[in-house]
């Protein structure tokens, strides 16, 4: 059954969801000291103007970290820098995992470590990133990096969003992964992937998160290797069994119209976003999807100009507007657990949350005519 939520986040400023960015570009190459791992990045970002190593755009951008499929390089997916970027994202690409005998354990562990990597950008005087990197991420794959997408994103607080094309199961299993996956998941998938077969890759790993929204949008006449550009090796994986029947072009502007809602809302905060992407959910006729967001069990309520929270992340205090009249307040944890207990409101007010760890909760509203459950992440 499909359950609205409304998912009130707190606003970057308009000007990032509107404005047009030149693209730049940097190599980085960032060490993990407790695996002892060194991990190169191709970045591709908001610049002041287009090219390698110019300056970063005004402004704060949320990050995209995209893990690549099997053999595949990292240039195969231009076709999403070509379409985050000038909307106001940072994509990260690693390349490592490249060879023929990839580790899905540590390029999961590599896409976990970059969100943090690259918050950490945000506050070094040295880096090129310095006070541009807003505190929101998605991590991301295709294929093999999608599995991978799903390894990082388990027990993962730091993130708040996670969106994979066609992935593939890994080892470690990447089904298992998805029940410790509890942050916003987008899937999508192609009706002809004749490599990733939805019924054993993408249908369970959908089946098993235990997202509190998630939804699974499969591309009709999509196939697996037109998720990216044309790419050599994955072109040559679906020689034996077929390929898309759309064009190329027509499954990446399902990815980027979908996509572009999904990363808007949880990223961005523009709640008209999540309202367009239910509506594209139930009337495109480009797609089968799904939509499923459920918050302890209770039927939620989606409305504009309806109950927001910010500052989201926030650091202790939690600014609730919307509220209209008597109700009653608590906080939840991701399992239903009552983590504030009840308060009685009759207007807007202020939480303050000293005491929560750092996590993922829902603002638990119950009125007199509707429950509406609101989440936000505390940082510590």
């Amino acid at each position: 059954m499909l359950r609205s939520l409304l998912l009130g986040i707190g606003f970057l400023p308009a000007l990032l969801l509107a404005q047009s960015f030149p693209i730049g570009n940097r190599s980085i190459t960032f060490n993990d000291p407790a695996r002892n791992r060194a991990i190169p990045v191709d970045i591709y970002y908001p610049g002041s103007s287009s090219g390698d190593n110019v300056p970063l755009a005004d402004g704060a951008f949320p990050v995209l970290i995209m893990g690549h499929g099997f053999v595949m390089t990292v240039d195969a997916y231009m076709n999403l820098r070509d379409h985050f970027v000038p909307r106001g994202y940072i994509l990260v690409l690693p390349t490592t995992e490249g060879g023929l005998s990839p580790s899905h354990a540590a390029f999961g562990q590599d896409l976990a470590f970059l969100v943090g990597a690259m918050q950490a950008e945000n506050t070094s005087g040295s880096s090129p990133f310095f006070e541009h990197v807003a505190p929101a991420t998605a991590l991301m794959g295709h294929s093999m990096g999608g599995g991978a997408s799903f390894l990082g994103a388990a027990n993962n607080y730091a993130i708040q969003a996670l969106v994979n094309f066609a992935a593939a199961e890994t080892d470690p299993s990447a089904i298992a992964a998805a029940a410790a996956v509890t942050v916003p998941t987008l899937v999508f998938a192609g009706s002809v992937d004749c490599i990733t077969p939805i019924p054993q890759h993408q249908g369970p790993m959908y089946a098993a998160t235990a997202a509190s929204c998630k939804a699974f949008v499969n591309i009709q006449g999509g196939g697996h290797c037109h998720f990216a550009n044309n790419n050599f090796n994955c072109s040559f994986g679906e020689l034996t069994c077929g390929s898309a029947t759309i064009s190329r072009a027509a499954q990446h502007a399902v990815v980027n119209d979908f996509a572009g809602l999904w990363l808007d809302h949880f990223l961005k905060g523009d709640a008209n976003a999540f309202t367009n992407f239910s509506d594209s959910v139930a009337g495109s006729s480009r797609v089968i999807a799904e939509l499923n967001c459920i918050s302890t069990g209770l039927d939620a309520s989606i409305s504009n100009g309806a109950v927001r929270v910010f500052p989201v992340p926030t650091k202790g205090e939690l600014n609730v507007v919307g509220i209209s009249g008597p109700a009653t307040v608590q906080v939840l944890d991701l399992a239903g657990r009552v983590m504030m207990n009840e308060r009685r409101w009759e207007s807007d007010g202020r939480l303050l949350l000293e005491d929560l760890p750092a996590g993922r909760y829902h603002l638990f509203i119950k009125g007199v005519e509707r429950v509406t459950t609101v989440p936000f992440v505390v940082v510590r």
